[in-house]
């Protein structure tokens, strides 16, 4: 379904310099779209990025052998009695 035959009942303001309008106006008018339509692309676009990158942990490489370190150790007692034991809700 095309965002054109959405419903749209909300709306999303902001207030732009002239020269942010001037070249949101020019890179919309580049790609046969509206202003309008070329910043909600963009700004979806940018959301589902945002979104995604902050499910990625990002480790420098003493810490990513420190977590590696960790799994190649075996586990503590007390861990793996809880994973045997019966959980208290069924």
């Amino acid at each position: 379904m095309s965002t054109a035959t959405l419903n749209k009942d909300s709306r999303f303001e902001m207030r732009l310099t002239q020269e942010q309008r001037s070249r949101i106006d020019q890179a919309a008018e580049s790609k046969g779209l509206t202003s309008s339509q070329w910043a909600l692309s963009n700004l979806l676009d940018a959301a589902d990025r945002d979104i995604r990158e902050a499910h990625i942990i990002r480790l420098n490489e003493d810490a990513w052998n420190d977590f590696v370190a960790a799994l190649d150790e075996p586990m503590p007692a007390k861990l793996v009695n809880l994973l045997e034991s019966e959980p208290i809700w069924t």
